[in-house]
């Protein structure tokens, strides 16, 4: 009895939605660190530049830990929405360049030169 693997059950515009999430999970750096561009990602970030906005909670600012477990201290709302900008802006043209993609698959959907750049930020 032959394999079937789960993308030959998918259709080409799935997988390339599912190339773009990827992509997100993979999402930018920041002081060369990765730094997710998921949903919940940009919504913490954004809260953390509410947060800094408002006045931060200690003289230390706003610390947590990246995915790759690196902590990162944010002490002002600039940092903050720096890092948001690029989250956001690569996040836009991942959708986009599924979009894209979706319109006209090309076989190589998966390679670099479809997607954009991971932007990398340093604080």
């Amino acid at each position: 009895m032959p394999i079937i693997y789960e993308d030959q059950c998918k259709t080409a515009a799935q997988l390339i939605r599912d190339e773009a999430e990827r992509r997100l999970d993979a999402g930018i750096t920041v002081n060369g660190k990765a730094f997710r561009a998921d949903d919940v990602s940009a919504q913490r970030i954004g809260e953390m530049a509410a947060v800094l906005e408002a006045g931060p909670a200690s003289p230390e600012g706003v610390t947590f830990r990246t995915r790759a477990g690196t902590a990162l201290a944010l002490t002002t709302p600039a940092q903050a929405r720096t890092i948001l900008a690029a989250l956001l802006r690569y996040r836009a043209a991942c959708l986009g360049a599924s979009a894209a993609l979706q319109a006209s698959p090309p076989a190589d959907f998966r390679s670099d030169g479809h997607w954009p750049t991971p932007e990398a930020v340093v604080l």
